[in-house]
């Protein structure tokens, strides 16, 4: 099973740093009640990029890099498998890939 190299330090910094500069606010209004709702939001619109080309290790590569109880997305079709780090998704969100021949979106 293939597993997805984490991310740089450097690029977590970078998220950091436009979360801190971005919140945004919005007050939404709801016509049933006398209530109005504020959404926070820390950054904008598509700021956090999709991993759209993933790079795997193999078995014996991510059992050296990753702890034995990392958490996973774990994906297989047509006897084609991928392991999707937890902790690389809570930076990206979104691995878009193709498993078995199929085009899949992992979400986070």
């Amino acid at each position: 099973m293939n597993v997805i190299k984490r991310a740089k330090p450097l690029s977590l910094v970078i998220l950091l740093l436009l979360a801190a500069c971005a919140q945004r606010t919005t007050t939404l209004t709801n016509d049933n009640h006398d209530t109005d709702y504020e959404l926070v939001t820390l950054l904008p619109r598509d700021a956090i990029p999709a991993i759209d080309d993933p790079y795997f290790l193999s078995a014996a590569e991510a059992d050296a890099a990753y702890d034995a109880d990392e958490l996973i997305i774990g994906v297989a079709f047509d006897g084609d498998a991928r392991a999707y780090s937890i902790p690389l998704l809570s930076s990206h969100e979104i691995v878009n890939d193709t498993v078995g021949g199929v085009k899949i979106a992992v979400t986070w």
